[in-house]
């Protein structure tokens, strides 16, 4: 399966995207949802294949450059085996059993790891890349697709203002003129944006790993400098479908940390994830993320949460005068088994967790 091509002439081509034209790629919007869950799926296999063969990564946050890495990489260590040619894999398969079949402990089976590495990014280069993945996303933000995120934030920010009218003592829910940092931004147009918000929404700084705007920074929130005063925290923090995208458990729980670091006291962190991570995962609830990580660790305070039939929207308040209790995160969030998976009998779990 790959990353789905159309030629058809009736598809949407992605042209004057955030008033910008870009590399013309045709994809049917009844496709996009499988585009972006293809992606995913690939890059979370590869960084699981990257740990096993302990590949040093360059520091980067560009997809291509890491492409290219990853081609380089493959070359030497292929022209160095001989007998490549003999070893014949059902690739799909080989993904789907990848955590069951190949463990840190058994070098022997690097050869079909290497493979299958050469592979995914074979697929992840001919199908459009990043490129293709963030123009499916746009799409999928489009109002006559269920519109973006943002229109679920500020609807939470609308009621919590009305709020303080009827009860004044709710000074501390008065959100007005917010320094708002947007965490994988791909439009520049969204609701957050609208000029009809700007008594509330001050200042947006929006950044993602690999820009499709000028106005939107090129920048790994994971790689971003920690903030070295007041100033350079914001009052609301937007990180929509982000963390999900993490492939690595633990850098998951360092986002969260970072979220927390770079808010202001009262502030506030607007989270969204796929529904499954904390539904359908063997090692995580929304308890478990709610209660125990961003309320027992990280100290916020849930606002708001609604859950649609795919994604789980949350609002957290940072409580002012709270620090990280990293000893509570370690203790309870450093193995994926924060939960007991026999209590979960669905053959589609997934292993979504979050580590510290």
């Amino acid at each position: 399966m790959g990353l789905l091509r159309s030629n058809k002439r009736t598809t949407i081509t992605g042209k004057n995207l955030n008033n910008k034209t870009v590399n013309t790629i045709n994809i049917k919007p009844k496709n996009t949802k499988k585009i972006i869950n293809r992606y995913h799926f690939l890059i979370k296999c590869r960084a699981y294949i990257f740990k096993l063969l302990q590949i040093d990564l360059i520091k980067t946050d560009d997809e291509l450059e890491i492409n290219e890495f990853v081609q380089s990489y493959l070359q030497k260590r292929l022209n160095k085996s001989k007998g490549n040619n003999d070893i014949k894999l059902d690739y799909e398969n080989e993904l789907l059993q990848l955590r069951k079949k190949y463990n840190f402990n058994d070098k022997s089976k690097d050869q079909e790891l290497l493979l299958i590495l050469k592979f995914i990014t074979t697929e992840i280069i001919d199908n459009g890349g990043l490129q293709r993945y963030q123009l499916a996303s746009i799409m999928g933000q489009q109002s006559n697709r269920g519109g973006d995120s943002s229109k679920k934030l500020m609807e939470w920010i609308l009621e919590l203002n009305d709020n303080v009218v009827a009860a004044p003592e709710l000074k501390q829910n008065h959100f007005i003129g917010m320094n708002t940092l947007e965490i994988g931004c791909l439009r520049i147009d969204n609701i957050l944006s609208k000029n009809k918000y700007r008594k509330f929404i001050n200042n947006i700084e929006r950044i993602d790993l690999n820009s499709n705007h000028p106005e939107i920074a090129k920048q790994d929130f994971l790689l971003r400098d920690l903030p070295s005063n007041e100033t350079e925290k914001f009052n609301l923090i937007s990180c929509s479908l982000v963390v999900n995208f993490v492939p690595d458990e633990y850098k998951r729980g360092e986002m969260l940390i970072r979220l927390k670091q770079f808010c202001l006291p009262n502030g506030l962190v607007f989270l969204v994830l796929p529904l499954s991570c904390v539904e359908n995962s063997r090692f995580m609830t929304s308890e478990l993320l709610v209660n125990e990580i961003m309320g027992k660790g990280l100290n916020f305070k849930l606002l708001k949460e609604h859950k649609s039939n795919k994604i789980v929207y949350y609002l957290f308040q940072n409580v002012e005068g709270t620090e990280i209790n990293k000893k509570y995160l370690k203790q309870h969030f450093n193995k994926r088994n924060h939960i007991d998976s026999s209590s979960k009998k669905n053959f589609k779990m997934n292993n979504f967790s979050i580590s510290f």
